[in-house]
């Protein structure tokens, strides 16, 4: 089974799960101290690639992890893994005691975006999860790493209400899920990532606004990879998210696709002007999924 990992200092590991079975979608995270932890797991598609890179690094056991929402393709492969590994126990937001035990309306809801068949053949159908393997979350909660490294779990909404970035003064890494947007392979800007019902510009910038303050190395993201320019892409993202907010107040009464369509079109000009190569440009525009994006700013501006 094809991998990539990447090995960056202080014993944290990169792995592309290659979600959708696309490579340099969705990276997973495998922190290798003396008390490990795994960040993120990926959708249930994607499962088999996460442990087949975790064994080709040696890693046969894997007793926890931590997700920074419950979106699916970051806890879809949770079932599996507490499945395989069965002392295993996962850090979560607290609404994941509500919906992992029971993930069908976690299931219902998502397939009402992307629909059910779509959902099934790309990232593929959900588990439960045991509660007792389940672990919530507090904001400033400190996780042991061992030998006097920690892991801090900060509460971080804007994209998500159930969001959480992990932030390890050890290696000065800053685990961020969904929090700064899109980064994806070879590009080094941010797109931004605005879904429904949740995003809030305001409680989002909060949120980057206080992560801006932490001393930082890199940014872990998980679509796509680390960064090694972190305030600088806070402040890209920022910038983003008001362009595309005021670009979608000014549209004109169009239907979702047409806006959607809209949308796709300005974006990709603008990449062209500021001198983006079209490979690039075509990563970022057939990995987004842009309806969404009109959606989650039109709710967040109350536009109907």
């Amino acid at each position: 089974m094809k991998q990539d990992i990447f090995k960056y200092d202080e014993n944290i590991y990169q792995i592309d799960v290659f979600m959708e079975n696309k490579p340099g979608r969705m990276s997973c995270y495998y922190i290798d101290s003396t008390n490990p932890i795994l960040i993120e797991v990926g959708p249930s598609n994607s499962f088999p690639y996460l442990i087949s890179s975790l064994e080709s690094l040696g890693i046969n056991e894997v007793k926890r992890s931590a997700m920074t929402h419950l979106h699916l393709d970051h806890i879809g492969g949770i079932g599996h893994l507490v499945e395989k590994y069965k002392e295993h126990f996962v850090y979560i937001h607290e609404l994941g005691l509500k919906h992992l035990p029971n993930p069908e309306k976690l299931w219902k809801a998502v397939s009402e975006v992307y629909t059910e068949e779509w959902l099934s053949t790309n990232w593929g159908e959900i588990k439960p999860t045991p509660i007792n393997n389940l672990r919530s979350l507090k904001d400033k909660e400190l996780i042991d790493l061992g030998n006097g490294r920690k892991l801090e779990a900060i509460y971080g909404p804007g994209h998500a209400k159930h969001h959480y970035t992990f932030y390890d003064e050890y290696s000065k890494t800053l685990f961020m899920g969904d929090t700064l947007g899109l980064i994806y392979p070879h590009g080094n800007f941010v797109q931004p990532n605005l879904p429904p019902p949740d995003f809030n510009k305001e409680v989002l910038f909060n949120t980057l606004d206080e992560l801006y303050t932490l001393d930082l190395k890199y940014v872990a993201l998980a679509h796509f990879g680390i960064h090694k320019n972190p305030y600088q892409l806070i402040m890209n993202a920022k910038e983003n998210i008001e362009l595309w907010i005021d670009f979608v107040t000014k549209l004109p009464n169009l239907s979702i696709n047409e806006a959607t369509e809209s949308l796709k079109i300005w974006l990709s000009e603008n990449y062209r002007i500021l001198g983006v190569d079209e490979e690039t440009i075509n990563n970022y525009i057939n990995n987004g999924n842009f309806k969404m994006q009109i959606q989650g700013i039109k709710k967040y501006l109350h536009i109907d």
